[in-house]
């Protein structure tokens, strides 16, 4: 915080220190907050910034009302800030308006999050929404005709601003239960970005009750990006609410089929474990076999950064060799030829969605009679059903039929197939089934 107000600063042409000017009475980290915003607030009160760091801030300490006013004062002057830019338009870029405009989207985008928190009604929560939407949607169109290398990045930026405006628009129709409402919006995100994970994993909670599955029906992956960012949302808290709370028992699962399946576990020397979260399977597979080389990969940083520092048991070695922040099939590419022993992902295909290519390149990674252990989750399927299925949960389901037709597409046995309950969801069994797969070819 101190640092990007003491950038406000230096932008707003001024060289203050501000440590030197504030005598903070305390070492509450949230009243020195407070401090430095009313500090910088007072030399420079038309900066929007200081105004969303002062609602950030109240938020944190639970003054919901007072976080929803400076939020607002944040979106008012951000939105000033963008009619003046458009009103002296000869002396200004277009870059410059534009950024101004995708900083009044994401205040307005703050606004009705903390009016939410707030209790403010459902109308004046989307009234800030259709707000920054009517002045961005003329900007957008002449920015998705305008090509020009020197502006391509903020038009980017812009376009993913709308992306998410229009998700936040989605998620309130659906939070007071305008389903169609929501599916209209949730669309129009998909309409700019075709990809947008949040956009298709909300159609697909409420696809049930859509007359029509189009949508969702054509997807078989979820991007990297969305991915990513769920899971680095998700990381301080994954363990006590993904074990203590949905009784999830995934990795476990996976260990004791993968154990069942070693005759002679001494030969194993280099395990792969892909999306390896905090490390809840590496720990099981390092804490009985310390002599393995185990090797995660995880597209959350987050997650990257909390299984590297795991060790087994109290103060004893780390769990993982390595740990990467890649997707399965590039981190399997890396490894040589017949190079590694078992590769394993526990509750991991549930997001990657279609496996074949990590099939592929488990098989040219793994030894003679390599294992390959993981867990799906179930699903009722159709006759006309691919096997492969974006469910309401915003995970893949896939049927016992489409695994054992990648398996022998991709040269593996299937060496056992154990159904199973993966975890709670809602008060309800969540089923599936934990498979070992070995190498044939």
């Amino acid at each position: 915080l101190k640092l990007l107000l003491s950038s406000t600063i230096v932008k707003q042409g001024a060289s203050i220190d501000i440590l030197g000017e504030i005598e903070a009475e305390n070492e509450d980290p949230l009243q020195l907050s407070l401090q430095l915003c009313n500090f910088v607030g007072n030399k420079y009160p038309n900066e929007p910034l200081v105004d969303e760091f002062r609602g950030a801030t109240l938020r944190k300490l639970k003054q919901p009302n007072s976080a929803y006013q400076s939020y607002e004062k944040a979106m008012i002057k951000s939105r000033e800030h963008y009619l003046n830019c458009r009103n002296e338009s000869q002396q200004n870029s277009e870059d410059n308006c534009l950024v101004h405009l995708k900083k009044f989207i994401s205040t307005s985008i703050l606004v009705a999050a903390a009016a939410r928190e707030a209790g403010i009604s459902f109308d004046d929560q989307m009234s800030c929404l259709a707000a920054a939407e009517n002045y961005a949607v003329p900007v957008l169109a002449s920015a998705q005709e305008y090509d020009d290398e020197e502006t391509h990045m903020t038009k980017d930026d812009l376009i993913s601003e709308m992306v998410e405006l229009y998700n936040n628009m989605g998620v309130l129709e659906k939070k007071r239960g305008s389903l169609h409402e929501a599916m209209k919006y949730f669309r129009k995100a998909l309409d700019i970005n075709p990809t947008d994970g949040h956009a298709i994993v909300q159609l697909a909670s409420i696809s049930s009750q859509d007359d029509d599955g189009r949508s969702i029906s054509h997807v078989k992956e979820l991007d990297r990006g969305y991915v990513a960012g769920l899971f680095d949302g998700y990381s301080s808290r994954f363990e006590s609410e993904l074990v203590d709370v949905l009784k999830y028992v995934g990795h476990e699962l996976v260990y004791n089929s993968l154990r069942d399946a070693l005759p002679n576990a001494t030969s194993i020397g280099t395990i792969v474990d892909l999306g390896c979260g905090t490390g809840l399977l590496g720990e099981l597979i390092a804490t009985d076999m310390p002599w393995v080389a185990i090797h995660g990969t995880d597209l959350s940083q987050r997650m990257v950064d909390i299984s590297l520092e795991r060790k087994t048991g109290s103060g004893g070695r780390a769990v993982y060799s390595t740990v990467s922040n890649l997707d399965a099939s590039e981190f399997l590419s890396n490894f040589d030829k017949a190079s590694v022993d078992c590769v394993v992902a526990s509750d991991v295909f549930i997001y990657i969605g279609d496996v074949s290519d990590v099939l592929g390149e488990c098989m040219k990674c793994l030894v003679k009679n390599g294992l390959v252990g993981f867990t799906v989750e179930s699903y009722e399927t159709t006759e006309a059903d691919s096997g492969l299925r974006l469910l309401p949960s915003g995970r893949f389901g896939h049927s016992k039929e489409y695994v054992y037709q990648m398996a022998e597409k991709h040269g593996f046995e299937v060496l056992s197939w154990k159904d199973a309950v993966l975890r709670q969801q809602a008060g309800k069994n969540v089923n599936g089934a934990v498979v070992i797969l070995q190498k044939q070819r």
